[in-house]
Parts: C-alpha cells; sequence; structure tokens
C-alpha cells in the first residue's frame, strides 16, 4: 500500500498561496502601488522604523527596515550564483564589456537629450524632479530579478549573472560618476543633493546594502555547498518576491499621496512619457547591442534583460534615505519600477517568442 505524503494544512494553504502569488505577481505589484496611493499610512510608519545605527566614518549610518529589507533582497541574490563557476561568469568578454560600456554611457546620453528637450518646460522645477529621480535610477547596479526574467527566456545564464555581479561591484565608483553627470544637467538645490549623494554617503550605501550582501550570498552558498542550496531553493523566489513588494509599498507610501494631494496632469504625464521612453530604449537596446556583436541568441537575451533592468530596489532606499526633502522625486522611481516589470513581461511574452520561430 502506497504512503501518501501529507503535509501540515497550513504548510499547504502557504505554499498555494505563495505559489498563487507568483503566477500573478504583475499584478501584485499594481495592487502594491494602488495601496501605496489609497493606505499610505500603515506604509509610512513602517519605513521609520529602525534598528538602530552605527558610525561609519564620522557620519551614522541608521540601519532602517527598508535597508535591512533591501540587504535580504540583494543577499538572496547573490546566494542564487553559483559559487563553483564563478569563472565562467565573466568569460563572455566580448559580449560583457560593451554592455557595461552602453549600460553607463547611454542613459546618460538619454538625460543630458530630455533635459534639453524640457528646457522650455513650464515649470522647471518638475523637470528637475524627474531628472533627479530618473539620475537615481540610472546610477543603479543591474538589477538582480534580470537573471531571472533571462533564465524564464532561455538566455545564456552566465553572462546574464556576470553583468549583475560586474554592475554590482563596480556601482560604488560609477553610480557616483553617474550622479555627478546628472547633477551638471540640473540647478540649485537638486544639483548639491545629488553631488551631496554621490560623495562618500552612497559609495557606503552600496557597499553596505548592495555590495556586501551580495557577496555574503556568494560565500554563503559556496561554503553551504549545492546540496543547502537545494533545500531552500524554493523558499528564495517567494522571499524576494514578498521583499521587493513590502519596498515598492514602503517608499511608494511616501510618494504617491503627494503627488495626489498635488495632483498635476502635465506633470505625471512628462514623468510617464520620459520614463516609459527610457525604459524601452535601455530594453531595446540589448536587442540592437546583441545583433552589432553577432551574438547568440540565448546572448542576446541576457543583453536584453540585463540592459533593460535596474535595481530599482535599491534607489527607492537611497533616495528616501538621502533626499526625503524631494519626494517627487522618488516619483520617477516608483513609476519606473513599474514601467520596467511591464516592459520585461513584454519581451517575455512577445519578443522571446517571435525570437524562436
Amino acid at each position: 500500500m502506497e504512503k501518501k505524503e501529507e503535509g501540515s494544512p497550513a504548510l499547504q494553504g502557504l505554499g498555494w498561496l505563495l505559489d498563487w502569488l507568483h503566477r500573478r505577481f504583475f499584478w501584485a505589484l499594481i495592487a502594491a502601488h494602488g495601496l501605496a496611493a489609497f493606505a499610505p499610512a500603515f506604509g509610512q510608519r513602517i519605513r521609520q522604523f529602525t534598528f538602530g545605527s552605527i558610525p561609519i566614518f564620522g557620519e551614522s549610518f541608521s540601519i532602517s527596515l527598508p535597508v535591512v529589507l533591501l540587504f535580504l533582497l540583494l543577499w538572496n541574490g547573490g546566494f542564487g550564483v553559483p559559487g563553483g563557476r564563478l569563472r565562467e561568469l565573466f568569460g563572455n568578454l566580448r559580449a560583457l564589456i560593451p554592455s557595461l560600456l552602453v549600460n553607463f554611457f547611454l542613459p546618460l546620453l538619454f538625460l543630458a537629450a530630455l533635459r534639453a528637450a524640457l528646457g522650455l518646460w513650464h515649470n522647471q522645477e518638475e523637470v528637475e524632479n524627474l531628472m533627479m529621480g530618473l539620475g537615481i535610477v540610472v546610477a543603479m547596479p543591474i538589477a538582480g530579478a534580470s537573471a531571472a526574467w533571462c533564465q524564464n527566456a532561455g538566455g545564456d545564464m552566465a553572462l546574464s549573472l556576470g553583468l549583475v555581479l560586474s554592475s554590482t561591484v563596480l556601482s560604488p565608483f560609477l553610480g557616483s560618476l553617474s550622479l555627478h553627470a546628472v547633477a551638471s544637467m540640473v540647478g540649485g538645490d537638486y544639483a548639491e543633493d545629488l553631488r551631496e549623494m554621490a560623495g562618500r554617503g552612497m559609495g557606503v550605501f552600496l557597499i553596505l546594502c548592495v555590495v556586501l550582501p551580495s557577496l555574503l550570498g556568494i560565500m554563503v552558498r559556496h561554503r553551504a555547498g549545492e546540496a543547502f542550496f537545494a533545500r531552500i531553493r524554493p523558499a528564495l523566489r517567494p522571499a524576494n518576491e514578498l521583499i521587493l513588494l513590502w519596498l515598492i509599498y514602503m517608499n511608494a507610501a511616501a510618494a504617491l499621496p503627494y503627488a495626489f494631494r498635488y495632483f498635476d496632469a502635465d506633470f505625471l504625464a512628462m514623468l510617464l512619457v520620459g520614463s516609459g521612453i527610457l525604459c524601452v530604449i535601455r530594453f531595446q537596446c540589448g536587442d540592437w547591442l546583441g545583433r552589432l556583436l553577432r551574438v547568440s541568441m540565448p546572448e542576446r537575451t541576457a543583453l536584453v534583460y540585463g540592459l533593460g533592468m535596474n535595481n530599482n530596489g535599491s534607489g527607492l532606499v537611497l533616495a528616501a534615505f538621502t533626499v526625503p526633502d524631494h519626494p517627487l522625486a522618488i516619483l520617477p522611481i516608483v513609476f519606473y519600477t513599474l514601467l520596467q516589470q511591464i516592459t520585461a513581461a513584454w519581451y517575455y511574452s512577445y519578443w522571446v517568442p517571435r525570437r524562436k520561430i
């Protein structure tokens, strides 16, 4: 007589709920933004919760709940990297180096063109909020989530993970250069805040909250072994999704109510158009670069998701941490996060099947 596997009803119910969330994650993102807009009070309270602070280079670094969640998100991303195959991740320099250069220079060229195009906009403060928000977006490293999309689309995982790790390790240096470049495109208090953010504070933030957890995740997997990884692997995806939803809700709760309170249709339209064009160009540039380099289809898929997706969770936490006096500057990051997921889903649903024919 066969023994039927049984589990706790509570665990079965939790497993069903997490699987349901994964299959509807796009709509969960929409819901998180809606909740932040119409029920922001709880998110505003919990994002102020701190676990204390630590002195670094003579400055006090607050360990807030968003910082802890971001640390866990990046640790999970690093833990997903196969430690025994690290050399393979940086073997395709022919595609890796041009991709990193394009990922740095292309968004800055777009922002310079956008700033010039909006020179006659009737409200320059709106333009500078947009530029500051998008400047923080482009200063962030490539998102670890790009590897998950790449894997699902049948892309080259070695190239995808190589892009994520390279941009993460270089982020304190390249991110600071990006913010200095964007600061030269704006003026007044916005330029001053961006330059201050690009200084030691951003380097410390990215090292502690992006580089350190990513490297720790890689080291822990390497030491724990693949058997341990296989046991806890099913928990990593739902953990990442839940953490990302919490981060989006908490940080959007600080910006969306302010935008609705002072609703300005043309500002929101400018924000959506500017963010949307940047997002689509970055995804499409991965395809163009892949064609130019004449790489394989799996490599081109890795470039599409790598160049298209930024670690906006880090951007949201950094913006809330360093420029709380510019809540409207958080809006471009919030909207870009949503548009990035929409674009990634579109490429997965339409571009991937089409290029397989």
